[in-house]
């Protein structure tokens, strides 16, 4: 999709939704208006908090989108995108009924701010169904990844490569899913060295070049080569490759940053999700209630930086992939204590969605503080 597009159509369906209102009475086109819906009908709606090619959440997010549709055969023409729409009531119902008068069948809300309007708007409006990433909300198909799959094989790569027992990670926001990135990094970096020690620092941001270049820096002035990373701009690796650290990408594959600090990154994939609940949306089985919440081809790698990762690190890395697939690695499997001392998971047990999905604590080798 053409980025001249997007900004001509956000014009006109913001200048729709201006007129509209916030109520969500707004009235889209039934399916008899639209005819039969199938793959080369069916339009979509996708709600953004920067623009789609940010280079973090919301580039991952219209990437696994458009992979969803291309395997279906669904045209990117039929895409209506609405960027930088702030987490509050008014912009989310605005956008919300701007798409609606386009005559969407499905909208994504791709940041979890906007749950609870979106909550009340899909209530209103049951002909268009509302998929929203994050935990299950009432009238919305929930989804979420289990990054942690992903981030525990990050941190046992750095862990490998690292000469020292000290790691770093370079935080965002303290949020549940954040928590677990850093928790799964620890646990995999434990997992490779048990000495190994995960120095955290937040920038207490979503995306802040300034804020997250003194994350970096700061991990690196107290010796830390190797760091994982929750965070969206490219500050973090371009820091690194600066000073001669390294680091695993977030969010998108990051290699062509800085090529020579990126070992290869952790990258988002909602394809298999959106596709299903694409299918579904088409068959006119999409259900409110369903939530998924998917690790595997989800929680995906990108590809080795060969120039940086041995290739008997790499075979390694892939092996204890393998192992997760296969359910023989738990990464909250017990005893797990967190660094407060407290055992959070008996020897033997695993811990449960509901807790891995809150995540209110810090995995015993974090140095740092959740709160």
């Amino acid at each position: 999709m053409k980025k001249k597009w997007i900004s001509i159509l956000l014009v006109v369906v913001m200048a729709t939704a201006f007129f509209t209102g916030c109520s969500g009475s707004s009235e889209p086109k039934g399916d008899s208006e639209k005819g039969a819906l199938d793959y080369s009908t069916i339009k979509i709606g996708e709600i953004t908090s920067l623009v789609v090619n940010d280079g973090g959440w919301c580039q991952a997010t219209h990437q696994s989108l458009l992979a969803a549709m291309k395997e279906l055969g669904i045209p990117e023409s039929n895409l209506v995108v609405i960027e930088n729409v702030a987490e509050d009531q008014t912009s989310v119902a605005n956008a919300y009924n701007a798409l609606a008068s386009e005559g969407v069948n499905l909208i994504i809300g791709a940041s979890a701010g906007y749950a609870t309007f979106l909550s009340d708007l899909a209530a209103s409006n049951p002909d268009i169904v509302v998929a929203q990433q994050g935990d299950q909300v009432p009238n919305l198909i929930g989804y979420q990844i289990r990054n942690y799959e992903g981030m525990f094989l990050a941190g046992y790569a750095s862990a490998l490569m690292a000469e020292s027992d000290k790691l770093g990670f370079a935080g965002s926001m303290s949020e549940a899913s954040v928590r677990a990135a850093i928790n799964g990094y620890a646990l995999g970096a434990k997992f490779a060295n048990p000495e190994a020690k995960v120095q955290l620092v937040w920038a207490n941001s979503w995306y802040d070049v300034d804020l997250e270049t003194q994350s970096a820096k700061t991990l690196i002035n107290q010796g830390i080569k190797f760091m994982g990373m929750e965070a969206s701009s490219p500050a973090i690796p371009q820091t690194c490759q600066a000073n001669n650290a390294y680091c695993i990408g977030y969010n998108v594959d990051m290699h062509d940053l800085a090529p020579n600090a990126v070992l290869f990154s952790y990258m988002w994939n909602f394809a298999p999700i959106f596709k299903d609940i694409l299918t579904a949306t088409v068959d006119g089985t999409a259900d409110s209630s369903k939530y998924y919440y998917e690790g595997g081809d989800c929680a995906q790698l990108s590809p080795f930086n060969d120039a940086i990762v041995p290739a008997d690190i790499q075979e390694k890395v892939l092996s204890v992939k393998a192992a997760l697939d296969r359910g023989e690695i738990q990464v909250f499997g017990g005893e797990l204590k967190d660094n407060e001392g407290n055992i959070l998971v008996a020897d033997g047990e695993v811990m449960s969605d509901e807790d891995i999905k809150v995540q209110k604590f810090l995995v015993e080798n974090v140095i740092g503080s959740w709160k």
